[in-house]
């Protein structure tokens, strides 16, 4: 089993987030990984840096991830769409969405 983990690179500390692989390496770029991190962390990705290795490497306090609502995020997705487009599965899916709120 293969780690990465994502680590801020001025201050040494982990972000809360790894990645693992049942192999000798991964599909995934180190390079895309951290790229998405640090997107996510409103960072520039050579803020960060992936560490890879046999084992979880995260110690001490993690620097946590933003929190992104799916249903947030598929309400936005279908209103873009526009209720002229919707089929009746989305527009049903969107009043749902709405109930819940």
């Amino acid at each position: 089993m293969l780690y990465r983990n994502i680590r801020k690179i001025d201050t040494g500390a982990w972000v809360d987030v790894l990645f693992t692989v049942d192999g000798e390496s991964f599909s995934v770029s180190a390079a895309s990984h951290v790229a998405s991190i640090a997107a996510s962390l409103s960072l520039n990705a050579n803020e960060l840096e992936a560490v890879d290795g046999g084992s979880d490497a995260r110690t001490g306090t993690l620097i946590e991830q933003p929190v992104v609502s799916v249903t947030s995020t598929r309400k936005e997705e279908l209103i873009t769409i526009g209720k002229d487009g919707w089929t009746d599965a989305q527009q049903k899916e969107l009043i749902e969405i709405l109930s819940q709120e």
